[in-house]
């Protein structure tokens, strides 16, 4: 069998797909460190929710969401934004931005979970060793403290509870949407900052005491690199491949997420997060619609 071609576009798409969402974690975990965690959410949603409406008006989509989608628009993105982006910021407060971005990655094996149990999908062969092959990799990394602390600790549990609130946003979100795709991106994130801005107005004072010229430049790289320019290219990488083939995007992530966080953060990378991402590597390669010849 002859191995799928993609147009040299997409070759652009995926490399700067993988740099954007991959260099993102140890550049949150700095804005993070200087911001409180909901306001740092509520702007990163709503920035890149703006951006990326009106980067659809520049691309000719109508930002119309129609009253029979808001419902489901509303409950995907309080999923796909406020679960993922209020527990990944807490994660990042408590881990290092590498391992963070290793368990993030397995959200796909709790998606295939949640679709167990919510629409009552089959788990298959690839499926199950998927799911075995990420959890041998959560625990290879959570070893060492559970044996220390003799339980899991925080910022572990609110990373696993980032990827599962993917997970579960994700079956939500597979639907016949009559919305375009960017245009429901662009809404999902509004709605989901929705929570953070009033949580932030209730529990955080005076937000932007500690802020330096070098936060404000990671938050806005967060805006318009890791959201915005990442859902611009994911969504052109899947307008010139199959979702299949644009799948192969986000196998490379951890792995750049790691070296970036020893790069930026000089965060120590071991034996035990370079087993982890390999884990994980072959759990997501395993369990994403792949084609076969790129899958071995």
């Amino acid at each position: 069998m002859s191995r799928p071609t993609l147009p040299p576009a997409a070759f652009f798409w995926l490399f700067g797909l993988t740099v954007a969402w991959g260099s993102g974690w140890p550049i949150m975990k700095y804005a993070v460190g200087e911001l409180p965690i909901y306001t740092f959410r509520w702007i990163t949603a709503w920035g890149g929710g703006v951006c990326v409406l009106l980067l659809a008006v520049l691309q000719g989509q109508s930002l119309a969401l129609p009253r029979s989608e808001w419902r489901a628009a509303a409950l995907a993105a309080m999923f796909n934004v406020t679960g993922w982006f209020y527990f990944t910021a807490v994660a990042l407060t408590l881990l290092p931005a590498g391992r963070s971005a290793v368990l993030a990655y397995t959200m796909p094996l709790w998606s295939i979970l949640a679709a167990r149990m919510m629409v009552g999908d089959p788990i298959t062969r690839d499926k199950a060793a998927g799911l075995l092959l990420g959890m041998a990799a959560i625990a290879l990394l959570i070893g060492e403290d559970v044996a220390r602390f003799g339980s899991a600790p925080i910022g572990v549990l609110a990373i696993l509870g980032a990827a599962a609130s993917w997970g579960v946003g994700t079956v939500i979100q597979k639907r016949e949407w009559r919305t375009p795709l960017l245009t429901l991106a662009g809404w999902q994130l509004m709605i989901g900052g929705m929570p953070m801005v009033v949580m932030a107005a209730i529990w955080e004072r005076d937000p932007f005491a500690a802020l330096t010229p070098a936060g404000a430049a990671s938050l806005l790289y967060v805006i318009l690199v890791a959201c915005l320019f990442g859902y611009w290219a994911w969504f052109s990488i899947v307008n010139l491949a199959p979702t299949a083939i644009a799948s192969i995007a986000v196998l490379p992530v951890p792995l750049v997420g790691i070296v970036a966080s020893a790069l930026m953060l000089d965060e120590k990378v071991g034996w035990t997060e370079l087993g982890a991402l390999a884990l994980i590597t072959a759990s997501l390669a395993t369990v994403m619609p792949l084609p076969r010849p790129w899958r071995r």
